[in-house]
């Protein structure tokens, strides 16, 4: 079994994964952001995220008429960054299949 610290970073680096082909496919389709802005709404609603992540989401979400920057607000590799993906608001953006592909990518690339 491997540690706890070891299996968190493999799980960040999933969602890390899946968040770059979600962000590509929200630039690339500018009206998944209309989901992407319900979704924190909820989240707010319903306690999933504390009020200081949901102004983060918030200001990640402004920066999107900018896509270098969004993609890199998104993708950053701060730790607190990371903490939000982890409750992330782009929850819906990939189908399964997208999902499941985007997953099968990373596991290649990690056993290459």
């Amino acid at each position: 079994m491997r540690p706890k610290r070891q299996q968190q970073v493999i799980i960040d680096r999933q969602i890390l994964a899946l968040h770059e082909a979600m962000v590509e496919k929200v630039i690339a389709e500018p009206h998944l952001l209309v989901g992407l802005q319900a979704n924190l709404k909820r989240y707010m609603e319903t306690g999933v995220i504390s009020y200081g992540s949901a102004l983060l989401w918030e200001s990640i979400l402004s920066s999107s008429a900018d896509p270098a920057t969004f993609r890199q607000l998104v993708l950053s590799d701060e730790q607190r960054m990371a903490q939000l993906r982890r409750r992330t608001i782009f929850s819906g953006i990939l189908s399964e299949d997208e999902r499941e592909e985007v997953l099968a990518k990373y596991i290649a690339s990690e056993l290459a």
